[in-house]
């Protein structure tokens, strides 16, 4: 949610704004002391980040959500505005920060 916000605010600053959820339960320590089963590798994560953060194909494009490798629709409450606003608001709250207008 606050992705789709952050990249409005710096529309035109030439700052990419995406979201990445890199890989389901990769083969961490914290997977594993948890007893679940890997889904994925931390390899496959790795991928994904990197092509997030250096992929021609990306670059100079903001307000994205990717799942593992692919461009992908966010939770329906992302695109919810509202649901967004308040999310903002209770982060400077919680912060203690004043919204200078970013």
């Amino acid at each position: 949610m606050f992705t789709f916000d952050l990249a409005a605010r710096l529309k035109g600053t030439g700052v990419a704004v995406n979201c990445l959820h890199p890989a389901t339960y990769m083969a961490t320590t914290m997977v594993r002391q948890t007893g679940v089963t890997p889904w994925s590798t931390v390899e496959e994560g790795g991928q994904a980040i990197l092509q997030l953060a250096a992929s021609p194909a990306v670059e100079g494009r903001s307000s994205l959500y990717f799942n593992g490798l692919n461009e992908a629709r966010a939770d329906p409450q992302a695109y919810d505005a509202q649901a967004r606003a308040k999310l903002w608001a209770l982060s400077l709250e919680l912060a203690g920060l004043k919204d200078e207008g970013i």
